[in-house]
């Protein structure tokens, strides 16, 4: 047993903060030299009661729990020192358990509790710690919200390019729609000039056979004549269907007038529409396809280029010879050399209309309103085109 204490106390120069061997019942077998610089005892003073600074009852309790514990036990206690007392966290633990008549042996490790150097080394840790989290934090979120601001333009940009991408396919559909229109008209005109005149001619020989054709022959003829007159008709609804449908629903006059509304009907645009003079009885066919695909693109160019346009007004006038189409806008207006520019669409643009009326004998007249917008001036002949009959 004395070799083991002997040992133990040969051990006790190991430890850098003051460290004491002691019993149970508060006897001191050996301090370290960091406790005896610490607590300078004396060679009279053989109990740890005697250095303590106040609450020897409590040290008491405290000795007894770890001479009773496995585990270490920390305790603040208060010993007596050249500068006055100073409070310690005490670290006990069992060295040699206790006998029968023989208190436990404890190893007791001191710790300043109000030591400036640990306190300043530990604020000045606990300050730098916290200095670095919030430079952690700060670039964190820096990159947060660079990280929000490249998603943002990114979908600013995506959102852009869908608009543009929708625009363009409503452009596209819009040309579509013009290009099947007018191949459905030319192909009604080519079927009116061509194969409906051919028919014409046919059956003119066919009725000139019959005053000389007699029996069979002649009843033959009839039948033949009836077969001919009945393809003429076909051919002849096959121009008619041609038409816009809202012009075979409505008339002529109604389906420009609710063209107009149905452009102003989002209320950006403000609207009037007058008709002057009477409506013929037929309205040539080809004068009807005409000037509603001229109002169709010139509204259309209101809304597309007449910037600022608060207000658009259309006269429908009918005179004696002729029919026309006046839309005036109160936009910017524009200058004589941008009214066809190089490169445009002739299908759908200026030059479209232009050429839709030329193929009916008529005109089309572009002028800047007074004060400040564009007049477009659609002209037609009410003599010219076909006017709805077949051969019969």
């Amino acid at each position: 047993m004395m070799h083991l204490q002997l040992r133990h106390e040969l051990d006790l120069e190991t430890y850098l903060e003051p460290s004491v061997i002691a019993l149970s019942d508060g006897s001191v077998h050996a301090f370290n030299r960091a406790a005896s610089q610490l607590l300078h005892p004396t060679n009279s003073i053989s109990s740890l009661l005697d250095l303590c600074a106040g609450g020897a009852e409590t040290l008491q309790t405290y000795l007894r729990a770890c001479s009773g514990s496995r585990q270490p036990l920390i305790e603040r206690v208060s010993f007596d020192g050249p500068d006055g007392a100073v409070d310690y966290r005490c670290f006990g633990n069992v060295l040699v358990p206790r006998r029968r008549n023989r208190p436990a042996t404890l190893l007791l490790r001191l710790f300043p509790v109000l030591d400036t150097r640990f306190s300043a080394a530990a604020e000045r840790i606990r300050r730098l710690t916290a200095e670095r989290q919030q430079r952690v934090a700060v670039q964190q979120f820096d990159e947060l919200r660079s990280d929000r601001l490249r998603l943002v333009e990114q979908y600013c940009f995506v959102a852009e390019a869908l608009r543009v991408v929708e625009a363009r396919t409503h452009e596209l559909q819009d040309e579509i729609n013009h290009i099947r229109c007018d191949e459905r008209e030319r192909i009604a005109r080519d079927l009116h000039d061509h194969a409906g005149q051919e028919m014409a001619l046919v059956l003119a020989e066919l009725r000139a056979l019959q005053d000389g054709a007699k029996g069979s022959a002649k009843k033959r003829l009839d039948e033949i004549a009836e077969h001919v007159a009945g393809i003429g008709r076909k051919i002849h609804h096959a121009v008619v269907n041609g038409r816009p449908r809202i012009i075979e629903e409505l008339g002529f006059y109604r389906a420009i007038e609710s063209m107009v509304a149905s452009v102003a009907a989002d209320g950006r645009l403000g609207f009037s529409f007058k008709k002057k003079g009477s409506e013929p009885d037929p309205l040539p066919i080809d004068v009807e396809n005409a000037l509603y695909r001229v109002a169709q693109e010139a509204l259309t160019n209101v809304l597309k280029h007449a910037l600022g346009a608060r207000r658009v007004d259309v006269i429908l006038e009918f005179t004696d010879r002729s029919v026309s189409l006046t839309i005036a806008d109160d936009g910017i207006g524009f200058s004589a050399e941008a009214t066809e520019p190089e490169g445009s669409d002739a299908g759908i643009g200026l030059r479209g209309m232009r050429q839709r009326l030329a193929d009916i004998g008529g005109t089309l007249a572009i002028s800047p309103r007074f004060g400040k917008g564009t007049i477009v001036t659609a002209t037609a002949p009410l003599a010219c085109g076909l006017h709805g009959s077949a051969p019969s």
